[in-house]
């Protein structure tokens, strides 16, 4: 954090005048009040003017822990007394805020502000926590702010980059998305994103999809959440003697009705091992503050689904979900044990309030915290095994399974809405506990990518309107030939997402030999491809220059052995083959053959015709798989019976097949060739097709 400093005019000006000038210095922003202009927003007041009367609304609104720079040569200003800004006490500091690359200023009451000194005290007590240096700016602002709490250190024995990998799997880590704004959160990855038809694939729902990785890394990394509105996704949900006391529940509780069973949640405390206070505030946010007792802790009668029940309660509405007949009263059936009495898991049926205060609480323990994933984080982002493991939970979940939920935002959101209510309660200065994952060689920094579709794709490449022949939106380089009269062309392309746009197109003069041309694809997220399309203007002969097939057939890496085509794989398919042939020269033209029909589709195999047109020119090769004389593009039991026939002159080989069969490649077919392939079948040696 940056200190109080002082800059100096220049030296002569110095000499002229011993005017000191004070500069502007960083705070962080740590308002916890509601702006009453706007009861919607999430955020707090960042005032326009001095009068009240204008405030900056929506994404420009300060939370808890933003950074602000606080512009001294502006002077504060009374708060008002009464009416709009007077939830401040003090004064209001003129300040000025970055957003998205575009800077904001206004007033915000100067007891917001605080300023963090990082003292080798401080350092050292951080440090010895197993804190990096990285936490320990926004741990030392949190406890100069909340005295009281208490953050732990979890070392996970993971590399941050690794937790990310195992995260980033399919369905594991969503995020909604119901516009192209939000986008650049998603996943382009193989499965989750088509480039062609720019589709992503929906996992859950109908906007819900798999994030990418920095998406993932921004959400996953435990600093970005260390402030206010966000920390309660760490805190701990396991009960720690000594530090949740039962005065703290009953100072959380106030005088709602059920603050005289406070005694009743350090009891289920004690014997669950759940964090009192989050007991306290669960059951307070289901049976709300009144004096009186809800229906749910009255153990008054009720009927449900035509019969009536009595004496049973349920302080945390557990199994009160919607439906027929209220969720009140299907709680109540719950805590029952369902309607016939007969489910007497955790202690059920609730016919007293200590019964439904400890048997819920057993409830919420039996399914994560008792694993060791006690805190909305763990139960998101499973990285606590080895921490757990360690220090006695025999039967922790394995890291990265058993994750309660698939949102990535879900424990941020969850934080806010715990942080709200604990400040509607007025408990913030409670003992709370908060456990914060520390993972190894953590990046610098994270942060979210840009928003916007993120397709820098090319639907097509048009010269002088007609499109350039082998076209694919993931192939960057294309070399066309046009003969010495072509003085100009027109170069056109049109991008796959209308949302991206595309430079380095128009009327293109030419002269004679290469000419590169740049297409520049920028999708709305920013990334940015390049295509490049060379263009080959002949000498002035009137005729142009094309590849030999040998040339293009190097260029495209393609291995020959005695005229035939070798080096495939058993999965080499028809369609890459063209591909690469085209990507060597967009002019040349590759027609296969199998059986004399043409092959466009499936996997190259023995004896497969390949014609190759380089202008003028057209070679013919065979396809050779060496151990694949029966040409069915797989080498088994057939194939060694095959060379077997053929070296005892039952059967002969010839041309591509008989080359199949030289798997030594010595110019013969013998009984070492047999064995060779006898071996690949067993998995014992493999065949090289080079």
């Amino acid at each position: 954090m940056k200190q109080k400093t002082y800059w100096f005019l220049f030296f002569v000006l110095f000499l002229l005048s011993p005017l000191v000038v004070k500069a502007d210095y960083q705070a962080r922003f740590v308002a916890t009040g509601t702006c009453s202009l706007s009861s919607s927003s999430t955020g707090n007041c960042v005032y326009k003017d001095t009068k009240f009367k204008s405030v900056v609304t929506g994404v420009y609104w300060l939370d808890t822990g933003d950074e602000v720079t606080v512009i001294e040569s502006v002077k504060p200003v009374a708060a008002p007394t009464s009416g709009t800004g007077s939830e401040c006490k003090s004064t209001y500091s003129y300040i000025s805020t970055v957003y998205k690359n575009v800077t904001y200023k206004g007033y915000v009451c100067t007891d917001n502000l605080k300023t963090v000194n990082l003292t080798d005290e401080v350092k050292k007590e951080l440090s010895d926590a197993g804190f990096p240096e990285s936490y320990w700016e926004s741990l030392a602002l949190l406890k100069e702010m909340h005295p009281t709490w208490h953050f732990v250190a979890i070392p996970t024995n993971l590399r941050f980059s690794t937790v990310v990998d195992n995260e980033d799997s399919g369905n594991k880590s969503l995020i909604q998305s119901t516009s192209s704004s939000t986008q650049g959160y998603l996943s382009t990855a193989t499965g989750n994103y088509n480039w062609n038809s720019d589709t992503f694939t929906v996992y859950d729902g109908s906007s819900w999809y798999a994030a990418n990785d920095e998406t993932i890394a921004y959400y996953l990394d435990p600093r970005n959440f260390l402030a206010d509105a966000y920390i309660f996704q760490f805190e701990s949900l396991s009960y720690t003697e000594g530090v949740q006391t039962e005065g703290a529940v009953k100072a959380l509780l106030g005088s709602a009705y059920i603050s005289k069973f406070a005694d009743l949640f350090m009891k289920a405390a004690i014997e669950t091992g759940v964090n009192p206070i989050y007991l306290a505030s669960l059951s307070r946010q289901e049976m709300g503050s009144s004096k009186e007792a809800g229906m749910a802790v009255s153990g008054e009668q009720f009927t449900y689904d035509g019969k009536k029940y009595k004496g049973l309660y349920n302080f945390y509405n557990i199994g009160a979900t919607s439906g027929v007949g209220g969720s009140t009263a299907r709680g109540l059936v719950y805590a029952n044990g369902g309607a016939d009495g007969k489910d007497t898991s955790y202690d059920r049926p609730w016919t007293t309030e200590e019964k439904a205060i400890i048997g819920g609480a057993k409830f919420i323990n039996n399914g994560y915290i008792r694993y060791g994933q006690n805190t909305s984080y763990f139960q998101k982002w499973n990285t606590v095994y080895n921490y757990a493991s360690k220090n006695g939970i025999k039967d922790a979940k394995k890291n990265y399974t058993h994750q309660y939920m698939q949102n990535i935002q879900a424990p941020s959101t969850e934080a806010r809405t715990t942080y709200r209510s604990y400040q509607n309660l007025d408990a913030l200065d409670a003992p709370f506990v908060f456990y914060i994952p520390v993972y190894e060689d953590m990046p610098e920094k994270t942060s979210l990518p840009p928003t916007g579709n993120p397709n820098n794709r090319l639907k097509n490449i048009q010269i002088d309107g007609k499109n350039i022949e082998g076209f694919s939106s993931s192939t960057w380089n294309y070399k066309i030939y046009v003969d010495y009269p072509t003085e100009s062309i027109k170069l056109t392309a049109k991008t796959i997402n209308s949302g991206a746009t595309v430079t380095g197109t128009g009327t293109i003069s030419l002269q004679v030999g290469d000419n590169v041309l740049t297409l520049k694809v920028k999708a709305q997220n920013g990334d940015v491809q390049n295509y490049q399309v060379t263009v080959v203007r002949s000498e002035d002969d009137g005729s142009i220059v094309y590849p030999t097939v040998d040339e293009v057939l190097d260029e495209a890496k393609v291995s020959r052995h005695e005229g035939y085509i070798v080096g495939l794989t058993q999965t080499s398919k028809v369609t890459d083959f063209k591909t690469s042939i085209q990507n060597a020269s967009h002019t040349a033209k590759v027609v296969i053959t199998s059986n004399g029909k043409e092959k466009t589709t499936g996997e190259l195999r023995t004896g497969d015709i390949v014609s190759i047109t380089s202008g003028e020119e057209t070679k013919q090769y065979e396809i050779v798989l060496y151990g694949d004389p029966s040409g069915d593009g797989s080498i088994t039991i057939l194939d060694l019976l095959m060379v077997q026939k053929n070296i005892l002159k039952t059967s002969t080989l010839t041309g591509a097949y008989k080359a199949a069969a030289d798997v030594n490649k010595d110019g013969n077919v013998t009984v070492l060739d047999l064995l060779m392939v006898q071996r690949h079948i067993l998995g014992t040696t493999i065949i090289s097709q080079k």
